[in-house]
């Protein structure tokens, strides 16, 4: 009875060691995500600013790291400031950082079948659906008039030069739908995108215009098939 109850006993302290280090474990990967997370895309070194106190990224800096590098996007009163890349395909930047190393909380980066200089009429960027707002967290609030109303600029930051970005408006899609998720045909020709946000937006500045360039950012919404959608666009003749 003795030699068993010692088994029972160390059976048990065995397995209180393995919970308590898989509760730490669990806790450092947190921290880790968070961590990358608040500084995914915000790799401050690379923010620079000008005399009139505007901001400017040093793309040159940036390229010589990583030349998967395409832009950064920011947009006013909002966590989002973030990064952006473009990969060979729609995996790699998921657990990637800027740097390409790997990193839990990955990046945003650009569909793989858009062009790599900002020429397509229609762009969609993927992001995570980070907790405490990172990353691309905050787009969620977007659902909310309010919010939506009072956040409707932004600035999209290019090698070639930057941008005023404009909020058009809010979504929320299935992951398989085509108007918004095939980008090999609306990067060329928008207007099958333009139709469907005119149609089916939950909140929305406008009628959308043909004239203008656009980009679509898109994350999750937890273990569902349902993305949030927020709509940007701008002017690719007036660079600030």
């Amino acid at each position: 009875v003795f030699v068993i109850n010692r088994t029972v006993d160390w059976i048990f302290i065995i397995f209180f060691l393995l919970v308590l280090v898989f509760c730490l474990y669990a806790i450092y990967d947190s921290a880790m995500v968070y961590e990358e997370a608040s500084n995914s895309g915000i790799a401050k070194e690379f923010i620079l600013e000008e005399d009139d106190g505007r901001r400017k990224i040093d793309f040159e800096s940036l390229l010589a790291v990583n030349n998967d590098v395409m832009g950064w996007i920011v947009l006013d009163g909002t966590n989002v400031d973030q990064m952006i890349l473009h990969g060979d395909d729609n995996s790699f930047y998921l657990s990637h950082g800027y740097d390409g190393k790997y990193a839990m909380a990955g990046s945003a980066f650009m569909d793989s079948r858009n062009s790599r200089n900002w020429d397509d009429a229609y762009i969609l960027i993927f992001g995570h659906n980070m907790n405490d707002d990172l990353m691309f967290g905050q787009l969620r609030r977007y659902h909310e008039k309010k919010f939506f109303d009072e956040h409707q600029t932004g600035t999209l930051y290019t090698p070639n030069g930057d941008y005023a970005l404009r909020v058009e408006a809010e979504l929320v899609v299935s992951k398989d739908a085509s108007e918004i998720y095939s980008v090999a045909q609306s990067r060329i020709d928008a207007t099958p995108f333009l139709n469907y946000i005119n149609t089916h937006a939950d909140q929305k500045r406008g009628e959308l215009e043909p004239s203008r360039k656009y980009i679509a950012l898109s994350t999750c919404q937890g273990q569902t098939n349902m993305r949030q959608v927020v709509v940007l666009s701008y002017d690719p003749n007036a660079k600030l």
